[in-house]
């Protein structure tokens, strides 16, 4: 794949589930830089320093005291980072979760169900960092 100068900002609280992440997309031969938050206030610190070079965000949604959810309620509304594609990654795959979260942000570019195969998250992504 080609190199590229845009980010990808993975948003989970979980350290090893952000590691994990960034492994198999690296073991899948993109070659994005990776950013990281662990909270969806430390997203919006991050988003807001880095957003003209975040490709995209992939963001968990349960989190404490900021969930995904919210936080993408909070960049739908601001226009500088608006137009950044989210691709939930998230153990929330009811059908009634997923309608919520297009209902949150109609432009969500995917929704990822955890445990995913290396493969689903790829293709998930592919379109927004080439």
């Amino acid at each position: 794949m080609a190199e590229s100068n845009k980010k990808i900002l993975v948003v989970d609280d979980s350290t090893l589930e952000r590691e994990l992440l960034i492994e198999i997309l690296k073991g899948s031969g993109i070659k994005n830089e990776f950013l990281q938050a662990k909270s969806g206030e430390h997203a919006i610190e991050v988003l807001g320093r880095n957003h003209k070079e975040i490709a995209i965000i992939l963001l968990d949604w349960q989190m404490p005291e900021m969930t995904g959810l919210e936080f993408m309620e909070g960049v739908v509304k601001v226009p500088a980072v608006s137009k950044v594609p989210i691709v939930m990654v998230t153990a929330s795959g009811s059908e009634e979760n997923k309608k919520q979260a297009r209902q949150v942000n109609p432009n969500l570019a995917g929704y990822v169900v955890k445990p995913y195969e290396p493969e689903v998250l790829v293709e998930a992504i592919k379109p927004y960092i080439l």
